[in-house]
């Protein structure tokens, strides 16, 4: 492979990270909003955060040594939560 090819790689990985980064921030953004206005509906979006973290965590101990990406999905889910409910507010049920 070319150092050019490689740049260029390198290049869509750093605007996918970026893409998919500015995604987290809006859909926590729009979360939180949401969850303000009817803390019905924030009960159900940590919930559902609480649900995803779950899944993610449930599948890396099953997939093990080959969980590749998912403790890494793991860790993203718990902080996108993390935003939401604050530093102060670790517990899963809040």
């Amino acid at each position: 492979m070319t150092d050019k090819a490689i740049e260029a790689i390198c290049k869509v990985i750093v605007a996918l990270t970026a893409e998919n980064l500015a995604m987290q921030f809006v859909l926590t953004s729009l979360l939180q909003r949401i969850g303000e206005g009817n803390p019905s509906m924030r009960r159900l979006i940590l919930q559902a955060l609480d649900e995803a973290a779950n899944h993610a965590e449930n599948y890396s101990i099953v997939r093990g040594a080959k969980a590749g990406h998912l403790p890494e999905t793991l860790r993203i889910i718990e902080q996108m939560r993390l935003m939401l409910v604050g530093k102060g507010k670790l517990k899963r049920d809040q």
